[in-house]
């Protein structure tokens, strides 16, 4: 099995042989041709290194054209090891060291070959080897927050076997380096950025090494599982106003409690809402505004919340950061929510007692099944 679980046939290992020979004889003719026969060796071993990344390709993972997954913006999940940005240091290198060759063949001398064949050796590593490091790194996620928001950046932190850069994809966020010793276990905090609500159990991150020169980056996406489940709550709507009733008072107010209960926490200015009757007119008269008592515990049957996502998903996520808006404003003046959702596993009716939970409870809010024309009567 290969680090990415994908199984290997002997087929690929003869594969990835023969092109590690075809590699090291080219490199033995061109070295030969470019610098003389007493640079036959370094021929050779410049051949098998620019083998490597094709033998690493070819035993990594299936070579096939299967529908693979796809990240939000369209592009594919590329679990083998790859180069990244890689044409123009390549053009450079091939360029220098054709320059390089026509000087050797002017000069003839062998000091200025010698020289020359190291200064190809030392190019072709830098392009190359990055591949091997990038191919046998490791990265998992030791730390992840359990409750986040749309838009707002979530900080996970990872570890790393070995020097790398970490570019979160899925969701995407900012390039972290986790940088110290050449081997062991670094920490590094990864900042990523959800686009909507959901439930997230793993991220896509990419691993990327330049080492040693830092001349090419090579790359490859991987699945990082989380420890604990990540409930990413909708962006916050505008509320739509809450409707207007009696109260035993004269004029209209907001619909709230008919009346309050519980023992008397203590005294807080008055907010849009609140009954007459609670008004604390000592207090008030000493401080020159209006306060108000504020009971222990609320009161009153609580207000139930119907939520009832459309299929289009960007209406969801709007009406989801809507209904989020319509609970924290009962919640924020003390008013108890029973908030009803539909979850993948069926309907789901509980109170929530702060933003957080009623986040949670919007995260996993699926839209309702379509229902077949002339099944029945929408409801009300």
């Amino acid at each position: 099995m290969s680090a990415d679980g994908a199984r290997i046939t002997p087929l690929f290992g003869i594969t990835a042989a023969a092109v590690g020979i075809v590699a090291g004889t080219g490199g033995v003719l061109v070295a030969r041709a470019a610098f003389g026969p007493g640079t036959a060796p370094v021929g050779a071993a410049l051949g098998l290194t620019v083998g490597i990344p094709v033998s690493l390709w070819s035993t990594s993972a299936r070579r096939t054209r299967r529908a693979r997954r796809r990240l939000p913006g369209g592009r594919r999940v590329r679990t083998r090891v790859h180069a990244v940005a890689w044409f123009g240091p390549v053009a450079g290198s091939i360029l220098t060291v054709l320059a390089w060759s026509g000087v050797a063949h002017s000069s003839g001398s062998g000091l200025v070959q010698a020289i020359g064949a190291l200064l190809a050796a030392v190019l072709a590593t830098g392009i190359v080897a990055p591949a091997v490091p990038a191919h046998r790194a490791r990265v998992r996620c030791i730390s992840s927050p359990s409750d986040g928001s749309a838009g707002t950046p979530v900080g996970l932190e990872m570890e790393a076997d070995r020097p790398v850069r970490i570019r979160p994809l899925d969701p995407p966020g900012a390039d972290a380096t986790a940088s110290g010793r050449v081997r062991g276990a670094r920490r590094v905090t990864v900042d990523v950025v959800p686009a909507h609500r959901g439930v997230l159990e793993s991220v896509t991150v990419q691993i990327a090494s330049s080492a040693p020169f830092g001349m090419v980056w090579w790359a490859r996406d991987v699945t990082v599982a989380l420890p604990r489940t990540l409930n990413v709550a909708p962006r916050p709507g505008t509320a739509d106003p809450v409707p207007r009733g009696s109260d035993d008072t004269e004029g209209d107010a907001l619909r709230r409690l008919a009346s309050p209960s519980g023992e008397t926490r203590g005294i807080r200015p008055y907010r849009q809402g609140d009954l007459r009757r609670t008004i604390h007119w000592p207090a008030s008269a000493h401080t020159g505004t209006i306060m108000v008592n504020e009971s222990e515990q609320p009161g009153g049957d609580p207000v139930v919340v119907e939520v009832t996502l459309p299929p289009d998903e960007a209406e969801a996520e709007r009406e989801a950061g809507r209904m989020l808006a319509v609970v924290t404003a009962f919640l924020d003046r003390g008013i108890p929510v029973l908030l009803a959702t539909r979850e993948a596993g069926g309907p789901v009716t509980l109170p929530v007692t702060d933003r957080v939970s009623a986040g949670r409870r919007l995260a996993r809010a699926v839209a309702a099944p379509a229902v077949p024309e002339g099944a029945g009567a929408e409801r009300a």
